[in-house]
């Protein structure tokens, strides 16, 4: 124990006592117990326990004593309790993990092992024994997920026997789809393909009878196209069904199948069939399948069987399946047939078109089509009626396979009589595909000679030139016959092409006789124009006589020679010299134009130089300019070549331009310009003027015989039209251009050049 002043006062049985007077006393009793001596002293908290060291040590206060007890006891007497527990508890423990594990291992191995079994089972089945179930009894959850295993595994083994089953009925339907595919694609025969589609089929369904009945080109009447199992006798009387008529019609118009499992029972069949042809043969089975694609339906297919018979879904589905093959291949051998059918049309009309452009004799274009119609369209027998030249009959212009008697009775007819009459005043086609029984035929032949020479079966269509009909084709068959569409089209288009031979040997003889008629009148207008020619170049040299003569006598009376005059009388000398100069020319004008127009004009060639000729010219000009009128320039290239013409005509040439330019031009001014052209090997010459100018619609005109400007006419300027003309031919003659360019009232410029030289064969060559 200790005191007041914190010092021990009682220790027994390691327990102090203390006394607490406060509660500093008893901070002080905390302070104590932390700093006493001793390894196995441990202070603790008041109400809690501390552990340090081997000793554990607590107090409590007793407030009422002013006491504190202080309790000290070893550790391991403390604990030695807590050590037996935690032994224990350690046995336990172990003990527990070992019977939890064997107890684990106990029911992981009951639930694995049926788990275990399911699994082998399964893989089994996966292998593909089907007849293997799974047999665990466990009376849980495994148990009935092996039994939902078991019944699976049944059903997964009828799904695979139904599955062999149609895997072998669809091997089957495609094995026999494909070899009727493969029979229908050797061919292209509609005959053919039919025939190796109802070996097929009745090599698969045993059918007693089976017949193909097909659309014709008109798509009205159903044709029996193949048989199987039919005699002739039975079939006889059934071979056509009209659309719509009977089952066999109505399944062809409709497109939907109809199958009668047994006739004798089923009131349809009696509703519906006209001829009642399968009950008469004993059958009871009777089937009709469409032979159509999606687009088009092509005709029917027939099924009969002497015993009823009832189709199953699937073999239903494969005789419509191979309709359809027998449409598919129909519609191909039926493309194929027009291919071939237009093949052949197209080559009669290249024939015929050929024929036509290389003759224009009408009887050998005729002939030729006659031929080619009957080889191609394989009629026995063709004729062409042709109107006459007077237009007032037909007549018999060629034909094939008519005899001697017909020929004779078909050599003329009326153009309102017959058929020929008919198709003449409409313009329209005829046909008769039965004359034994076509009305329109009695109606319209009054003779009857079609029927009389042993045709069945005939066409008429009209020949037309500009919409005009200029006779008849005629095509006939000795066996009836029905007409395509598109055949009498090609019919058509060959009357058309003879139409066109037609006319063009008529306008071929039109051109014959107007090219004679033209050859006479030209040899006329030659003849004439020769005798014109003559006679103005006769008359030309009679009146330069005179005018000579005249010109002379009016000169030398003008200079006194013959006695003194008055100025009137000389000043009216002077203007007789004038315009007999003038006539002069106007008559040497008119003989060079005619030796033009009558080609006797020949070139005089010499080599000159083009300064000794502008020399000339120059000359000439001041005889035209004495009274300076006109201011006049030279603007003449210096050293130009020497060149080989026509001097006379060059000269001349010069003259007529530069005379026009003075008369054309009252007051101002004339260039007159020469230069050498190297690269081109000529000489240029120009002549300008500020005269009055020509109208663009008269530059076309000013170089033509006789033509002048419309103020030549006026008499201002007097002149008959030929010096321009002169001047044209003159250049043509020499290889020599000219051209002109002129604005009214501001003048004109004259261009021409001529080459360097002009072969020596155009000096004997006459124009």
């Amino acid at each position: 124990m200790v005191d007041e002043r914190g010092n021990l006062i009682a220790h027994k049985d390691n327990t102090l006592v203390l006394k607490q007077m406060d509660l500093r006393q008893v901070d002080g009793v905390q302070k104590f117990l932390r700093n006493r001596k001793g390894p196995d002293i441990a202070p603790a908290n008041e109400g809690r326990g501390l552990t340090g060291g081997r000793v554990l040590v607590t107090y409590a206060s007793v407030p009422e004593l002013g006491w504190a007890v202080i309790l000290e006891e070893p550790t391991k007497t403390a604990l030695a309790n807590v050590e037996v527990v935690k032994r224990s508890a350690i046995a336990f423990l172990i003990i527990g993990l070992i019977i939890g594990a064997g107890i684990i291992a106990w029911v992981s191995q009951k639930i694995t092992s049926p788990i275990q079994r399911l699994r082998r089972d399964v893989a089994t089945i996966g292998n593909g024994n089907l007849e293997h179930r799974a047999k665990i009894k466990t009376g849980d959850e495994i148990e009935e997920l092996a039994d939902e295993f078991n019944k699976m595994t049944g059903a997964l083994q009828n799904s695979y026997a139904t599955l062999e089953q149609k895997v072998d009925q669809r091997t089957k339907e495609i094995t026999a789809l494909y070899e009727v595919t493969t029979a229908v694609n050797q061919s292209l025969s509609l005959k053919d393909i039919s025939d190796a589609v109802i070996t097929k089929i009745v090599e698969i369904f045993r059918f007693d009878t089976t017949r193909i009945f097909l659309f014709d080109d008109r798509m009205k009447e159903l044709q029996l196209q193949a048989s199987f199992g039919v005699s002739a006798n039975e079939s006889a009387g059934r071979r056509s069904f009209k659309r719509g008529q009977g089952v066999v019609g109505r399944v062809g118009d409709s497109g939907e199948p109809m199958i009668f499992e047994d006739i004798n029972t089923d009131p349809r069949y009696a509703d519906l069939s006209t001829t009642k042809a399968t009950q008469a043969a004993n059958m009871k089975f009777f089937a009709v399948f469409p032979i159509k694609t999606k687009s088009r339906i092509f005709g029917a297919i027939l099924f009969n069987a002497r015993a009823s018979r009832k189709l199953t879904i699937e073999e239903t589905r494969l005789l419509q399946s191979m309709s359809e093959h027998l449409a598919v291949a129909v519609e191909k051998a039926s493309v194929f047939q027009q291919s071939e059918r237009r093949a052949q049309q197209l080559a009669v009309l290249n024939t015929i078109g050929a024929a036509v452009s290389q003759s224009l004799d009408l009887q050998i274009v005729l002939q030729h089509a006659i031929e080619k119609m009957i080889e191609t369209l394989r009629f026995d027998a063709c004729w062409i009626h042709m109107l006459d030249t007077a237009e007032t009959e037909l007549r018999l212009q060629a034909h094939r396979g008519l005899v001697e008697e017909a020929v004779h009775a078909l050599d003329r007819r009326k153009l309102s009589e017959g058929l020929s009459g008919k198709i003449f005043q409409t313009g329209e086609r005829l046909v008769f595909e039965d004359f034994q029984h076509d009305i329109r035929y009695q109606q319209l032949s009054g003779r009857n000679h079609v029927i009389a020479m042993g045709f069945a079966s005939t066409a008429g269509c009209p020949i037309k030139a500009n919409d005009k009909t200029i006779g008849v084709l005629h095509l006939a068959s000795k066996v009836r016959r029905q007409f395509a569409a598109d055949e009498l089209q090609h019919i058509e288009s060959i009357a058309q092409e003879i139409g066109v031979a037609a006319q063009n040997a008529q306008l071929f003889t039109q051109v014959n006789q107007k090219t004679a008629e033209l050859e006479n009148m030209n040899k006329e207008l030659e003849e004439a124009n020769r005798a014109k020619s003559e006679f103005i170049s006769a008359m030309s040299h009679e009146l330069r006589t005179p005018l000579n003569v005249i010109m002379g006598n009016a000169e030398l009376t003008g200079e006194g020679f013959f006695g003194d005059i008055t100025p009137e009388q000389k000043k009216a000398m002077a203007q007789i010299h004038h315009h007999s100069q003038f006539l002069l020319k106007l008559v040497n004008d008119v003989l060079a134009l005619s030796r033009l127009d009558a080609k006797k004009m020949s070139m005089e060639i010499a080599t000159v130089a083009v300064e000794e000729i502008m020399a000339h010219a120059q000359s000439h000009v001041e005889q035209l300019n004495r009274l300076n009128r006109l201011q006049v320039n030279w603007a003449i290239e210096p050293d130009l070549p020497q060149i080989v013409t026509d001097v006379t005509k060059l000269e001349e040439i010069l003259q007529n331009i530069i005379g026009n330019a003075f008369k054309f031009t009252p007051r101002g001014q004339i260039d007159v310009r020469v230069r050498n052209l190297p690269e081109s090997g000529r000489i240029e010459f120009s002549v300008t003027d500020t005269g009055i100018g020509i109208e663009p619609q008269d530059l076309n005109r000013i170089f033509g015989a006789f033509e002048q400007i419309r103020e030549a006419h006026t008499g201002e300027y007097n002149g008959v039209g030929l010096g321009l003309n002169i001047v044209k031919k003159y250049l043509e003659l020499m290889n020599g251009e000219i051209h002109v360019e002129s604005h009214p009232g501001e003048g004109s410029t004259f261009t021409f050049s001529l080459p360097h030289f002009i072969p020596l064969h155009s000096s004997r060559r006459p124009y």
